[in-house]
């Protein structure tokens, strides 16, 4: 099964969340990464996906991972786009609806240029709240209004989302294929019962040669371990315990 990886900030470290700079990949670091992926052969987005504006017609192939970027940073376009479309990569793009056309994030044009160059718009929910803490009117506004404006300003379907902060459940899952999305992307790795799909999270600390092992056998054991016992936290302490607990271990590092 092809792996798949997890973006946010390319080379912006001025991102004021805490444990931002945790997942913030250098322009260099992510151009090495990018040129090794480039060597793999064909980079799957989805099965048999025709993008009608440039006729293309993809299809997932080799051992190339899926390549994702959460938010619509402004990065993401000034930075990442430019390796990919130098290397003809292709990547989904998660867009953050209430921010796109203000400071650090993309706006609607840039949007609609990636679109344009075969890449895939997802939604990643209106304003990032954590849908397993809203109630169903609201959970309805962000899963439902960010899809609509989405292909209002897109004049295309967007038929994923990306869960914001990784926090899930049973009955958003529900209402999320209610929704009409055909596939959720997630934070743990461990998701892949065929809607789910789980992400590695790519860190700023990363090697090139990790980064290989990773494309080869997946994470370490100390780094799955990691994940595990972040999964079991978001579990056990609820979205707001659990961040204050990662803020409190975070700004003593």
């Amino acid at each position: 099964m092809n792996k798949i990886l997890m973006y946010h900030s390319i080379g912006n470290h001025d991102n004021n969340e805490v444990g931002a700079e945790l997942y913030c990949v250098s322009v260099e670091k992510f151009r090495e990464q990018m040129e090794f992926v480039a060597k793999l052969g064909t980079v799957p987005l989805q099965s048999l996906r025709v993008c009608p504006r440039r006729g293309l017609t993809l299809q997932i192939g080799g051992d190339s991972p899926y390549i994702t970027f959460d938010d619509g940073l402004m990065d993401n376009y000034t930075e990442a786009y430019p390796v990919l479309e130098e290397l003809n990569l292709k990547a989904y793009f998660f867009i953050l609806v209430s921010k796109v056309d203000t400071a650090g994030y993309m706006n609607w044009e840039q949007i609609r240029q990636l679109m344009d160059a075969g890449m895939i718009i997802g939604s990643h929910g209106m304003t990032h709240r954590i849908l397993t803490e809203l109630k169903d009117k609201e959970l309805d506004y962000e899963l439902s209004e960010s899809k609509k404006i989405l292909e209002q300003k897109l004049g295309a379907g967007v038929e994923y989302l990306s869960i914001p902060r990784g926090f899930t459940n049973k009955n958003v899952i529900e209402k999320v294929k209610k929704v009409g999305y055909k596939a959720v992307f997630t934070s743990n790795p461990k998701d892949s019962d065929g809607y789910k799909r789980g992400r590695i999270p790519v860190k700023s600390n990363w090697s090139i040669e990790y980064f290989a092992r990773v494309m080869k056998n997946g994470p370490s054991l100390k780094d799955r371990a990691g994940e595990w016992v972040k999964g079991l936290s978001k579990k056990m302490l609820g979205a707001k315990n659990y961040d204050r607990v990662r803020s409190a271990i975070l700004k003593r590092q």
